[in-house]
């Protein structure tokens, strides 16, 4: 199949040239009712990243948000976004089911969202594009990542404000595509005989990546002075259309069963805010639940492992942010989470098993200012650092334990 190449400075110059204009530019006079708002935030950033006190070069992040808001009465709103990112600094992602060590990445999403307001309900359907694209090397080009991945998403909200407070429901469906990802089994039949090759690839699948996604989504807001609290639970079911579950392996039997992986994720959050200008506190709290019916075996170790991705993970994340009049903002806050496997394995520095569960501690610290230095320009700074602890020592496939940092400077443009 052939692979497309994806230039950020086409897709930038795509907008700025075309996608821009268009959702500005002025309506015909016929539509003079028609208000158009535009929102810009713009930043450029160079800086350093540290993996275990071994720091990578000196090296730039850009983010952009542009969007309109265009309001065709006081209850209809029509929102185009574009959001996009660039990475160029080291850092630890979660890709298939682990922490992966990428060299630079980017990210450019399209979106648009329809308001209708209707007295106190609103009513906001939405669909998005998005393209991600990842490299885990230094020579490796723009689109040739293993883990680059594109995202189709169309879903509903409905919220509805009453006096005691605000409800908000939401339904998502989404689909994500890995272009690049195959299983090497999938390309195997050269190298391996073909009655052993035709065995294990009866169901093994070669896009074991790709997934789809339906999410329910519920909130409730509401305002006990002089605090905000919003309490919200969502429901994710994912299927892997072509991953086969892994079967434990008995003679006579099929290394791969006929069912397809899927999994469902439960999380319930809780956010409390207090606002005493300029200062705005904020604490939350989330426990996350996912279940899988996806096993593995290490082929190397003959070893099987029931339900290698299921999970428990419980998370608390305070904050404090100052911004000022003039538009000068400082912000602190810490997020930490303890994840427990439900059927993981803890291993050693040489991989061998143990019968305890594998679980993985992880602290991210983060510090942000921003001063004005002319009009719509601002001064920024960012500093971030990362420990994450596991009692699993081996590294193989998945970066467990390590200590990361990361600092930024540079300008940022806001309209």
């Amino acid at each position: 199949m052939k692979k497309t190449k994806i230039s950020v400075l086409k897709i930038f110059r795509f907008f700025i040239l075309i996608a821009l204009p268009a959702a500005l530019a002025p309506l015909p006079r016929l539509y003079a009712q028609v208000r158009v708002i535009p929102v810009a935030n713009i930043s450029l950033m160079g800086g350093k990243y540290y993996l275990d006190d071994k720091a990578a070069s000196f090296q730039g992040k850009a983010d952009a948000f542009i969007s309109s808001d265009i309001k065709f009465s006081e209850s209809s709103d029509l929102i185009p976004v574009y959001s996009g990112y660039y990475n160029g600094t080291q850092d630890i992602q979660e890709l298939a089911g682990g922490g992966v060590l990428t060299r630079k990445r980017q990210g450019h999403t399209f979106s648009l969202k329809y308001v209708n307001t209707r007295e106190f309900d609103k009513y906001k359907p939405r669909v998005s594009y998005s393209k991600n694209l990842i490299s885990e090397t230094k020579d490796e080009k723009w689109g040739d990542g293993l883990f680059d991945y594109a995202t189709f998403s169309a879903g509903f909200e409905a919220e509805q404000e009453r006096p005691y407070g605000t409800f908000t429901e939401s339904y998502d469906y989404y689909s994500v595509k890995y272009g690049n990802y195959a299983t090497l089994l999938s390309k195997s039949q050269t190298v391996i005989d073909t009655a052993t090759f035709n065995e294990l690839s009866a169901n093994a699948g070669a896009n074991t990546m790709d997934n789809v996604n339906h999410r329910l989504g519920f909130a409730y807001t509401w305002f006990p002075d002089p605090l905000v609290l919003q309490a919200g639970c969502d429901f994710t079911w994912r299927g892997y259309g072509d991953q086969a579950v892994v079967s434990r392996p008995v003679a006579g039997s099929p290394f791969f069963k006929t069912d397809k992986r899927s999994d469902f994720l439960q999380n319930v959050t809780f956010r409390l805010t207090r606002n005493i200008k300029p200062l705005m506190l904020s604490v939350g709290s989330r426990v996350s639940y996912l279940s899988s019916n996806q096993n593995s075996y290490d082929a190397s170790r003959t070893k099987f492992i029931e339900d290698y991705y299921s999970y428990v993970e419980f998370g608390v994340s305070p904050s404090m942010n100052f911004a000022f009049k003039n538009g000068a903002m400082f912000g602190f806050s810490v997020d930490y989470s303890k994840l427990y496997y439900l059927g993981r394995l803890k291993q050693d520095d040489a991989g061998n098993y143990s019968r305890t569960k594998a679980n993985q501690d992880t602290w991210l610290t983060s510090l942000s200012v921003r001063y004005p230095v002319m009009n719509r320009f601002f001064a920024r700074a960012g500093y971030n650092y990362q420990i994450a602890s596991s009692n699993t020592r081996y590294e193989a496939n998945y970066k467990y334990n390590y200590r990361a940092s990361t600092y930024l400077m540079g300008l940022e443009w806001e309209f």
